[in-house]
């Protein structure tokens, strides 16, 4: 193709990858810096119903169910315990390992503290089971793609005289 071997198109494809990684990781964390701040967080919602209740509220107005409050943890908001939200290592999947699929762990490990913020405890912890699903595939994926082409190079080092 062109002249260009299988290394060259490799390393055209990182470093095409790599800008893009990072693009998509800036986009995501200002909408998440916007998102933060446009957010009333005086209102509590149901996690049975997600009626929006008043910050003052001890129960949901429509289905009557104890409202759990918001508390700040240091890493995001949690209620119902400490939600890891895998965002670190589905941006570091992405730009070492695998695009394609590290670009919806980057996705779900956004939502996490978004769904925490809302009330959305289940909704939070299953997209953290998400992004961290993905992170492995990407890892994983990015693996087979450098062990395939260790091998075909070995191959091709051994082979060199043989044809």
């Amino acid at each position: 193709m062109f002249g260009v071997g299988l290394p060259e198109l490799i390393i055209i494809l990182i470093i095409l990858a790599i800008p893009a990684a990072i693009i998509i990781g800036i986009i995501l964390i200002v909408r998440l810096s916007a998102d933060k701040s446009g957010k009333d967080l005086r209102h509590v919602f149901c996690t049975t119903c997600g009626t929006k209740n008043s910050g003052s509220a001890s129960h949901c107005f429509r289905c009557g169910n104890i409202l759990l409050r918001p508390q700040h943890n240091g890493k995001g908001i949690s209620v119902g315990g400490v939600v890891p939200n895998y965002l670190a290592q589905a941006i570091l999947a992405t730009v070492f390992c695998c695009v394609p699929f590290g670009i919806p762990a980057i996705v779900f490990a956004a939502q996490v503290n978004s769904k925490l913020e809302g009330g959305d405890y289940a909704g939070a912890v299953e997209a953290s089971k998400r992004a961290k699903l993905w992170c492995w595939i990407s890892f994983g994926v990015g693996l087979g793609i450098v062990v395939v082409y260790l091998v075909f190079g070995l191959i091709g080092v051994l082979m060199e005289g043989r044809y």
